[in-house]
């Protein structure tokens, strides 16, 4: 700098930088290059540091009262300087990794899971939907599992699979599915008793369904019990699964398909249209019966009252009759000639009314010689519904 300058009067005070002058305070010495005590006129005191030097030094205890890092770069030196935090640096570290190592302790879970905790492996409690804590890792951790979600394993996929025996020893073809998912009960035992679940549910399965499909009948399986089949097939599948501690439950069993052999199923096919044509004539004959016999019962029930009526209108003449003859022969006893007269005038009235004969009586005087086709009465005309 200028006034650094060690050349006599070239300072700003015009000053020499010479070492010469008593007390090193001659008129040409700078400010800042007195020497730190009173020496002696030959200039062989310590010089104070340049006005760098302490502002650099400066800068430093600055950054060390706040714990900031990255000191400056010290002379000489071509390497930097390592951070000092100092002690309430040091602190907040520790508080964050604190925090962060709590942090490992809370748990949230979803309405769809449940939480299982576990204390050095060992199962402690299971956590419902909301926020939990429990202690931090590695004293104890959680693992979520899905209660709700519903899950679908298919079976029958090979022959090895889907081919089984009947228990009329006939082979079906069968494809079938089923739907589980976590107890909600015991969720823990999904992890802790069955090393895969998924495969243990299919194996269980498999196996249910060959023992309840030995017990039944091929005809049966096609057509009429399926879900009697797929009911049993849940339940004996769920007593399994819950005797295992497997942690899980069945929803339902889906039967897809159940065929006969490829080999054989166009039989099969012609054996169950045979079948239908036998149940539609059975359904057809049961209709002609419901129809017919009840007209029949109406017919034979309207006779039996015809013949009832006739009985009663026979019955009720010959009792007129009876008691007709009766007055008329109490009439007689009173007077037997005027009933005679009278019976045979009622007689030949009724019986010549019936005719269109004419007699004629000699005795009268009547000339047989007229016409006596004119004489006759014309024939009454019956009238008819068109007049």
């Amino acid at each position: 700098m200028p006034w650094d300058d060690k050349t006599k009067g070239s300072g700003p005070w015009g000053g020499s930088g010479g070492g010469s002058g008593s007390g090193g305070g001659g008129e040409g010495g700078s400010p800042w290059n007195r020497p730190t005590g009173g020496g002696s006129g030959n200039g062989g005191g310590k010089e104070t540091p340049d006005l760098e030097e302490q502002m650099r030094r400066m800068q430093d205890r600055f950054r060390q009262r706040r714990g900031g890092g990255g000191g400056g770069r010290k002379r000489g030196t071509g390497g930097g300087q390592l951070p000092n935090f100092g002690p309430l640096g040091v602190f907040v570290v520790i508080g964050v990794v604190l925090l962060a190592w709590l942090s490992t302790g809370v748990v949230v879970v979803d309405p769809t899971q449940q939480a299982a905790v576990f204390r050095f492996g060992k199962w402690q409690t299971n956590f419902g939907p909301g926020l939990h804590f429990h202690l931090p890792t590695p004293i104890e951790s959680h693992t979520l599992i899905p209660v709700e979600r519903r899950i679908e394993t298919r079976l029958g996929g090979t022959k090895e699979e889907s081919l089984m025996l009947t228990q009329d020893e006939n082979i079906v073809d069968i494809q079938f599915s089923v739907f589980w998912k976590v107890d909600t009960a015991h969720p823990e035992n999904y992890l802790l008793m069955v090393r895969e679940p998924s495969l243990a549910v299919e194996m269980v399965a498999e196996s249910v369904m060959r023992e309840v499909v030995g017990k039944t009948k091929l005809q049966s399986i096609i057509t009429t019990e399926r879900d009697k089949v797929q009911q049993e097939v849940a339940e004996q599948t769920q007593t399994l699964l819950n005797e295992y501690n497997a942690g899980v439950e069945i929803l339902s069993v889906q039967i897809d398909k159940s065929d006969p052999p490829q080999q054989v199923i166009e039989a099969f096919n012609d054996v169950n249209v045979a079948e239908q044509d036998a149940q539609t004539l059975t359904n057809q004959a049961t209709q002609f019966a419901n129809q017919v016999v009840p007209q029949a019962r109406g017919t034979a029930q309207r006779l039996l009252q015809e013949a009832e009526a006739y009985r009663d209108r026979v019955i009720a003449d010959a009792g007129g009759e009876a008691s007709r003859f009766d007055q008329i022969f109490e009439e007689y006893r009173k007077a037997p000639r005027v009933t005679r007269e009278r019976m045979y005038l009622e007689t030949m009235e009724r019986v010549l009314g019936k005719t269109d004969k004419m007699i004629l009586d000699q005795d009268s005087g009547a000339v047989p010689y007229l016409p006596l086709e004119r004489t006759r009465r014309p024939a009454t005309v019956t009238p008819t519904g068109d007049q």
